[in-house]
């Protein structure tokens, strides 16, 4: 649980990580917060979404996190109220982020010129959160791009897939479908946040808005052409293991029929039957040279018909 509230001029930004009820209820009394926002402070299990009321934005959005400890990507969900010099931001987990767009924040107001007055504005920091996740889902989608060819190469010098790099395909593709479920909503909420800030706010973010909505689609593309390469890894995955089996199931069939042969052989001198040369003392060693000569030549025909 974490609380940080900054004053950049006459904006103020309100910071709260996995807040309790007491929180909550703090800020509901002392902004007189609707009933349905006190709820959905209380749930983060609530779906993507955007509320307008009379005098503010209450948007719900999850982004990607990863966890370092189990290598996997999980949803952290991030609500904001917007005012027109007020945001309030709450987020299920720690990000790093935050204290990165503040620092960043207060240099762009520092050095905004006269016609970069919209900068302050709460409407400008969402846009600066927002970005800021996505570039972050940016550059773990390359690494993930970078990975896949990574086990691709090493799939296909070493013929084979480990049991490691499996389970590791496995969490990269269960990543890939959670960020598609996760990014997929924010087209539509961030097209009906930017109708919304028209009747709250005066300057025009139309080209920040279309920026994320550029970045939305991109994702949205690398995050499906990455699914696409991890399927196409597990057929290749597939198949190599199949090649492998159909290999081993060979050699093991020639071995069986080698080890039929030498047992037929053994077997029918074995018999408590007459049998020609078995007085002789040179019958033994006979069989075991045509045994060996006859495995010999049986393996030379396999290998000449390329069965192993």
């Amino acid at each position: 649980m974490k609380d940080e509230q900054i004053k950049i001029w006459w904006i103020t930004w309100i910071h709260l990580v996995d807040p309790d009820k007491k929180q909550i209820d703090k800020l509901v009394d002392k902004y007189d917060l609707h009933e349905i926002i006190e709820q959905d402070f209380l749930d983060f299990t609530t779906q993507d979404k955007i509320d307008t009321y009379d005098d503010c934005i209450f948007i719900v959005m999850r982004f990607p996190k990863f966890n370092t400890r189990t290598k996997k990507h999980f949803a952290n969900h991030m609500h904001a109220i917007l005012w027109k010099n007020f945001i309030i931001t709450v987020t299920s987990h720690v990000t790093s982020n935050v204290e990165k767009i503040q620092n960043q924040y207060r240099k762009e107001v520092a050095e905004a010129e006269d016609d970069e007055k919209f900068k302050l504005s709460p409407y400008y920091i969402l846009y600066m959160i927002i970005d800021a996740m996505y570039d972050k889902v940016l550059t773990w989608m390359n690494k993930f791009s970078q990975d896949l060819v990574k086990i691709e190469d090493a799939a296909m010098d070493a013929n084979s897939i480990t049991q490691e790099t499996l389970s590791e395909l496995l969490i990269k593709k269960r990543s890939a479908v959670l960020m598609k479920h996760i990014i997929s909503p924010h087209s539509e909420i961030l097209t009906e946040l930017q109708t919304a800030t028209i009747n709250f706010y005066e300057w025009d973010l139309d080209v920040y808005f279309e920026d994320l909505l550029y970045k939305t689609d991109k994702i949205l593309s690398l995050v499906s052409i990455a699914h696409e390469n991890t399927e196409s890894l597990f057929d290749v995955s597939d198949t190599l293991t199949t090649i492998r089996t159909n290999k081993i199931i060979s050699i093991l069939t020639i071995f069986t029929v080698l080890l039929g042969i030498l047992t037929w052989i053994s077997g029918l001198y074995g018999m408590n039957v007459d049998l020609p040369a078995q007085h002789s003392i040179w019958i033994f060693w006979r069989l075991l040279w045509g045994m060996i000569c006859l495995t010999i030549v049986t393996m030379i025909y396999f290998k000449w018909k390329k069965w192993f």
